[in-house]
């Protein structure tokens, strides 16, 4: 599709067909009641699910390397363990020293899954070996929350703040190693750790050269537990730079490029999320928004009114001198759920395309320092 000249463009909302692969079916109701009481902190915590059998996606089936690291952090009063726990793929490529420096994408996982979960269901590993890049993997502790979530609805310096902190500290470590292009390092993350991943972009956006979102929350519209909820079920009416300031954002930094994804059958949080996350970004940005914030009656018609098919999905495309910088996929038929992934793993589906091969192919074309 061809391109305006202009500073600014925004193209049509695209519909693009995808063959859904797979049929996991939606169990609305039983779904959202579980997913709200992981965050009630006075019910017990289930066992965590443990991750399927080693396929050919699984870490340690991989040439690379699967390293273990702790960062430590300046410590906080009162804090026991002033430190955080990743893992790290290294594509053979870069262990026979045949590529130099790499590129570098930061992964954080969702509520309730481990490095390991997040790294098989995406397959992102496995993208990276044939793309050659790395992938971190930055690890939620226990003793933080008993669900594994970010805090991305508690921005206290001493909560939420602090694990923006900590993933901002992992990037400069990061940036530090010779083996890393310190200006290609990209952010993404899955449900709470999409979240925190925007908050980490837009609060340290010299760090990071790209961010990608999948089934995030809109930022700044919660303070606690329960305003959080409010917003992964409704999404929030305020204007989106008033949200950014509650954020601690300060808008018209170092551009930012984000692209966001979210099923259209998303009953965890809201699809309108993924709408005000996009027009976050275009604020953040100093760009028009022309996004509508309503999604279509039925959550699964396109802008001609006809129903889109499952598994198939539409975009928006916004961006300044023929360049992408934000771009909202919806996902038609997908869950709360990775679009395109490994669906053995929970919350992972294989509805939908290959939410980590189209971020990655966004990544590829900002670079810190450019448009």
């Amino acid at each position: 599709m061809a391109k305006s000249l202009s500073s600014d463009w925004e193209t049509q909302w695209r519909q693009i067909g995808h063959a859904p692969i797979g049929n996991v079916q939606s169990q609305a109701a039983k779904h959202f009641k579980t997913w709200l009481r992981r965050f009630d902190a006075f019910q017990p915590t289930p066992p965590l699910r443990p991750v399927p059998p080693v396929g050919e996606h699984a870490p340690e089936s991989l040439p690379g390397a699967w390293e273990s690291h702790r960062l430590g952090l300046a410590p906080l009063p009162g804090e026991l363990v002033p430190q955080l726990s990743y893992r790290l793929y290294i594509p053979s490529g870069a262990l026979s020293r045949t590529n130099g420096p790499m590129p570098v994408v930061v992964m954080l996982h969702g509520c309730r899954q481990t490095p390991e979960a997040l790294a098989e269901g995406t397959r992102m590993n496995a993208l990276a070996e044939r793309e050659g890049f790395m992938v971190a993997y930055p690890q939620q502790p226990l003793r933080r929350s008993v669900h594994r979530c970010w805090q991305w609805f508690d921005l206290g310096a001493e909560e939420g703040g602090r694990e923006a902190q900590a993933v901002a500290a992992l990037i400069d470590e990061l940036a530090a190693r010779p083996d890393v292009r310190a200006g290609e390092i990209y952010l993404a993350g899955l449900s709470a750790g999409a979240t925190m991943a925007a908050l980490v972009a837009l609060r340290y956006p010299e760090k990071v050269a790209a961010v990608g979102l999948h089934s995030g929350v809109v930022v700044g519209a919660a303070d606690s537990p329960r305003a959080g909820l409010r917003a992964m079920e409704h999404g929030s009416a305020t204007d989106p730079l008033v949200l950014l300031d509650a954020a601690g954002v300060t808008p018209r930094g170092p551009t930012m490029p984000a692209i966001i994804m979210h099923g259209l059958e998303d009953k965890a949080v809201h699809p309108v999320n993924g709408r005000l996350l996009a027009r976050q970004f275009l604020a953040y940005n100093g760009m028009d928004d022309r996004l509508s914030v309503a999604v279509p009656a039925g959550e699964a018609a396109g802008n001609d009114g006809a129903s889109l098919p499952r598994g198939n999905y539409r975009e928006a495309r916004f961006g300044r001198w023929n360049r992408d910088l934000v771009k909202l996929v919806e996902v038609a038929g997908l869950d709360h759920a990775w679009s395109g992934g490994d669906e053995r793993v929970e919350y992972h589906s294989g509805t939908g395309p290959d939410a980590s091969a189209m971020m990655w192919e966004f990544f590829r074309g900002h670079h810190r320092g450019k448009v």
